[in-house]
């Protein structure tokens, strides 16, 4: 009994209390279901009915696709540059949950590794498809966008600019502006599995805009134009997001208020303040990578199709002469009870840099491709965990 009371082990210790992710949990599984039914009740627990065939087959699918994407992304046989290690077969055509965490809770070995592999895989999957902002997310970009492209606009000459007409004394002329094309599946799911809280409502850039001025100081300007015509609230500024490795706002600040009343000039002045010291804190972005990017929330509001399918419902029944116990169940149906509009914050990100930036940020050594493999690569040694060791060893072979 004393045993049992003293058994506490690193799932509260450092998950609970200490704040480290599940994922990235030392012991794991290890030692945690004494049987069958222990077993049970987690998965019970977690969220999922085995009962239920809906879930069960979610929860099968679930397993095949996090098995399909480690064998992609981290094992040299579908990746070069991925682990020599193959998946051990009984593993492999797993489809049996409880199965899995079977064997996740087993001692040390290389298929208790394996097991709890693919369940990171299997959590983080569960998250993105529990998500139910993922289903309105093409009604979510057109009311960020809509935003952004309603000031928008073209001169006579094509220069494209940010303003409110051609003569609008806030307006900035821009090289481009790019909005960010829908994530894939598998770019959502690497995206997670490399950060320590893995859980879709944590990813913030799902939605994005980039714009890409003439300078340095026309970046400042954009984002001066975007907070005085409302199109982004500084309130609903996550602040822990922003990042800024193109232009000293300090300096900036006191180049301008010293030269406010000498606009001939102040822009030289402004262009000639320098970089930031301080780079910030995502450790993929290359070190030469330069903008400025924060994330901000808009309230999305979407009109609930099901209140008007039910008002309409209740309208022709009072029509027509129904069944009276199909009519009863129709009477009982309130549309007070009914959301009639969806409404949820949901994140965009808001990067700006000058034209000069752009280039060297694409084409430089901060190339997106090396963004890309340092993050497919950190992805892997969180998943993997002891099985990257395991596969550096000369000829170990699951």
């Amino acid at each position: 009994m004393a045993s049992q009371r003293w058994a506490i082990g690193e799932s509260v210790l450092d998950v609970l209390i200490g704040g480290t992710s599940f994922l990235d949990s030392k012991d794991g599984f290890k030692n945690s279901f004494s049987g069958p039914s222990s077993i049970e009740n987690f998965v019970l627990a977690y969220g999922y009915d085995y009962e239920d065939p809906i879930e069960h087959a979610e929860l099968q699918g679930n397993l095949q696709e996090a098995v399909r994407f480690i064998k992609r992304y981290f094992l040299r046989s579908e990746d070069p540059e991925g682990l020599h290690l193959e998946m051990p077969k009984k593993l492999n055509d797993q489809l049996d949950l409880r199965e899995l965490l079977r064997h996740a809770s087993l001692p040390s070995s290389d298929q208790r590794a394996w097991a709890c592999a693919i369940l990171k895989v299997v959590h983080t999957i569960s998250h993105i498809d529990r998500d139910i902002r993922t289903h309105y997310f093409t009604e979510i970009q057109k009311q960020i966008f809509d935003r952004f492209y309603r000031y928008l606009n073209r001169d006579e000459e094509g220069q494209l600019y940010l303003g409110r007409s051609m003569d609008d004394e806030l307006r900035v002329d821009l090289d481009e502006f790019q909005v960010k094309p829908k994530k894939s599946r598998d770019s959502i799911l690497m995206k997670l599995l490399h950060k320590p809280e893995s859980v879709a409502e944590e990813l913030f850039d799902r939605v994005g805009i980039r714009i890409i001025t003439k300078n340095r100081v026309d970046a400042i300007r954009v984002i001066h134009f975007l907070e005085q015509t409302n199109v982004i609230v500084a309130a609903n500024i996550k602040p822990s997001r922003s990042r800024n490795t193109l232009i000293d706002t300090k300096i900036f600040r006191e180049v301008l208020e010293k030269n406010i009343n000498n606009p001939s000039v102040l822009q030289d002045l402004l262009e000639a303040v320098p970089h930031p010291q301080d780079r910030g804190g995502n450790p993929f972005s290359s070190e030469h990578y330069s903008a400025i990017q924060f994330t901000c929330r808009q309230l999305i509001k979407i009109r609930n199709s099901v209140a008007d399918q039910i008002r309409d419902l209740k309208q022709v029944s009072r029509n027509m002469e129904l069944d009276p116990q199909l009519q009863s169940a129709v009477d009982k149906i309130d549309p007070k009870t009914i959301q009639k509009m969806i409404r949820f914050f949901y994140p965009f990100e808001v990067q700006v840099m000058d034209q000069l930036s752009h280039i060297d940020n694409e084409k430089g050594r901060s190339a997106h491709v090396e963004y890309k493999r340092a993050q497919q690569n950190s992805a892997m040694i969180r998943v993997m965990g002891s099985l990257v060791q395991t596969s550096q060893q000369p000829g170990k072979i699951q």
